[in-house]
């Protein structure tokens, strides 16, 4: 288990890899070309760019823990090793929409133990550690757990099936949005209180979608339904929101 000195160093080395590439991103930043991956994604050379050096940055500073980004794969140590998405929402970075992140989490024995998460273009940090709460700019952030029935705000992940999901909230009086922008934004909105929940029911994104922001919310006190039976880092098909949200939506029984 990494020690607390070493958790503070890490947070600090991708902080400054994340804050030094800001510039250069806010010049891109609607004005940038992109390819298409095999997934039929957008990526830009600006992805790679970012990946490349916190990947040479984390590996001379904590040589013996892995790496596996989106765009460089996976490298080295599976018990203790980073999730990286370096530009988390590249297709609202390509548009100039102000939704896009760089987002790290590192995981040690299946568990996310530390998360950060830079809006770049606000300037904006989130950070959280594994049972010491979660941080906007170094300050404290907290769900809101004063909303109920009737005045709730959840986005869903799960596009394919949107529209079941819409049907199903109307049911409960909550508000369900498709977000425009991505994970890292939607799960920021979640931990400092601005929406009430997260729902993620298909089970297609990727962890390191999944991995910075789910830590983030749960520290600031955000609870997760689960529809699957992963353990950590690998679940992938829930609901996470305020306590309100979540009772509702389980004792509902509508997933």
């Amino acid at each position: 288990m990494p020690t607390v000195e070493q958790l503070l160093a890490a947070e600090a080395v991708v902080i400054d890899v994340f804050k030094g590439f800001r510039p250069q991103l806010l010049l891109a930043f609607g004005n940038t070309e992109h390819t298409r991956k095999a997934d039929n994604s957008p990526v830009t050379m600006w992805d790679v760019a970012v990946e490349n050096a916190l990947k040479l940055r984390l590996h001379t500073a904590f040589s013996d823990w892995g790496f596996q980004g989106e765009e460089t794969g996976t490298s080295g140590n599976t018990e203790t090793y980073w999730l990286v998405d370096p530009i988390d929402g590249t297709s609202s970075f390509i548009r100039g929409l102000p939704f896009s992140t760089n987002m790290a989490a590192l995981v040690h024995d299946g568990v996310v133990i530390l998360s950060i998460i830079y809006d770049f273009v606000s300037d904006t940090l989130y950070t959280a550690q594994k049972g010491k709460g979660a941080f906007k700019n170094g300050l404290p952030i907290h769900i809101n757990s004063t909303r109920s029935e009737g005045n709730l705000f959840v986005y869903s992940m799960t596009r394919g099936k949107f529209g079941l999901i819409q049907e199903a909230m109307d049911v409960l009086h909550i508000r369900a949005l498709l977000p425009v922008g991505a994970a890292g934004y939607s799960y920021a909105l979640l931990a400092e209180g601005k929406i009430d929940g997260v729902l993620v029911l298909n089970g297609g994104r990727g962890l390191h979608d999944n991995a910075p922001g789910v830590l983030l919310a749960e520290e600031a006190g955000a609870k997760m339904l689960q529809y699957d039976d992963k353990l950590g880092v690998e679940r992938s098909q829930f609901v996470l929101g305020t306590p309100t949200v979540v009772d509702l939506i389980e004792t509902s029984g509508l997933f």
